[in-house]
């Protein structure tokens, strides 16, 4: 590929390249642009599958493609490039090249300095606050531009929607790893489906705790709502025990304790949680799952997917509904009764007994939800020592507590919780931290793939 200046500084100047140019003003890039229009780093062309690409790295003032403002698009032979004041042409080879995109006879300067927001071929996400504001040397007001999320795989399909790894650009090729989460197309004309969506990201905006996913941003696209969160590079608790039972082994007791005591802390935090006035948010999680927990490489155990959290500043009245996952739900949940924290801490004594014994108390017998409401409404939960008798004693009690019908015999909050868990787990001076789970993890990972399992 080659890049043919026929404006701007480099006027006359042609650069070559097989793989990828990056273009900036710093002397660092492949192409170093002396010009203050164009930013440090400002962009990238590369190959991919004989196919040419430019991506936008975060620049101030943009690329425009043919006259039309981009993010990123597929390069065609003599399509022609604003970036900054340089007006550059592009020449493919015939391998890469394409149908030639028409060509604009009159760049409109301006343009590549109004922030706008952009999609392009579905892969961007972008938010655009217009308007920037400063006087003197002091900021005030409104002084961000855009927000611009690019899509590089999906993760996961979820009841509500899809969740992508992406990537978050700023200034100068800064980019950071990102999760976005979003609506099914299916479900965005739903208002009780957006609702909670919207509510999701309004619950969760300010809870800050190494236990829990941050919420980055709530964005609009198109039709529909995005979330952009944390990044968990790691496995979730259902992957975790399905390899248990693969593999014929149970979770040491030790490493169960400390990731319920985890979850119990972020479970904590959010209950106690309090507005900008000081007045407690009430906010119960509702959905204490294996598919909710995720265990970092790092050995940190997350708490996401407030989906269904409930608060009264910001969620809807869905009384006389069943919200969250069933088999996982406490009596009071299942049967569409008011429910507090102390709900939480029965569908984290659930989580606590599979990871115990690796028995899930209330499983689905294939779509016969009603069946299993009738069940955990009853709450008879076996003794977990049918199905291991190693369990000390003392473990015992502690999740049998949290499974009592009545929330009045359950530990009463998850600070009494994580306390009991902690003093069982540390009394003895030594115990679990996050580099012995992250270790673990990576020992069982290791024996999965040599036992071939996936």
């Amino acid at each position: 590929m080659k890049l043919i200046f026929l404006s701007g500084q480099l006027a006359g100047h042609r650069f070559e390249g097989d793989s990828e140019i990056t273009i900036g003003r710093d002397p660092s890039n492949d192409v170093s642009i002396p010009d203050v229009s164009v930013s440090l780093v400002h962009c990238s062309v590369y190959c991919e599958s004989e196919r040419v690409f430019i991506k936008d790295l975060g620049s101030t003032n943009g690329i425009s493609l043919n006259g039309r403002r981009i993010i990123s698009a597929e390069l065609a032979d003599g399509d022609l490039l604003l970036i900054g004041e340089n007006r550059i042409k592009i020449e493919l080879p015939e391998r890469t090249a394409i149908v030639p995109a028409a060509e604009t006879e009159k760049l409109e300067k301006e343009e590549a300095h109004t922030p706008v927001s952009t999609t392009v071929d579905g892969d961007f996400l972008s938010r655009t606050t217009m308007g920037e504001q400063h006087q003197g040397s002091e900021l005030s007001g409104n002084i961000f531009g855009s927000v611009t999320y690019f899509l590089k795989r999906k993760i996961a399909d979820g009841g509500m929607g899809s969740v992508y790894e992406g990537e978050q650009f700023g200034a100068e090729g800064f980019i950071k790893k990102v999760a976005i989460k979003t609506i099914l197309p299916d479900y965005v004309k739903k208002e009780s489906f957006v609702s909670s969506f919207i509510g999701e990201a309004k619950l969760v905006a300010n809870l800050v705790h190494q236990n829990i996913v941050q919420i980055h941003h709530l964005g609009r696209h198109e039709d529909g709502y995005y979330i952009a969160m944390e990044y968990i590079d790691g496995i979730n608790l259902t992957r975790f025990i399905r390899l248990h039972r693969k593999l014929k082994r149970f979770i040491p007791v030790d490493i169960a304790s400390f990731i319920a005591s985890r979850v119990v802390r972020g479970l904590e935090y959010a209950h106690n949680k309090k507005d900008e006035n000081g007045v407690p948010l009430g906010l119960v999680h509702r959905d204490v799952s294996p598919n909710n927990v995720m265990i970092t490489r790092e050995g940190e155990v997350k708490l996401t997917d407030f989906g269904v959290a409930k608060a009264a500043q910001f969620m809807g009245n869905d009384d006389g509904y069943l919200v969250g996952s069933v088999e996982y739900m406490s009596p009071e949940q299942a049967s569409c009764a008011d429910i507090d924290s102390r709900s939480d801490i029965y569908s984290l004594g659930l989580l606590y007994y599979e990871l115990l014994t690796g028995v899930r108390v209330f499983q689905c017998d294939g779509d016969n939800i009603d069946a299993t409401v009738e069940l955990v409404k009853k709450s008879k939960v076996p003794d977990p020592l049918g199905y291991r008798n190693d369990l000390p004693n003392i473990v015992v009690g502690i999740v049998m507590k949290c499974l009592q019908k009545s929330p009045d015999a359950r530990c009463q909050t998850t600070g009494e919780l994580a306390y009991t868990l902690e003093h069982e787990m540390y009394s003895k001076g030594y115990g679990p931290t996050i580099v012995t789970l992250a270790g673990y993890v990576s020992e069982l990972e290791t024996a999965a793939s040599a036992a071939g399992i996936k």
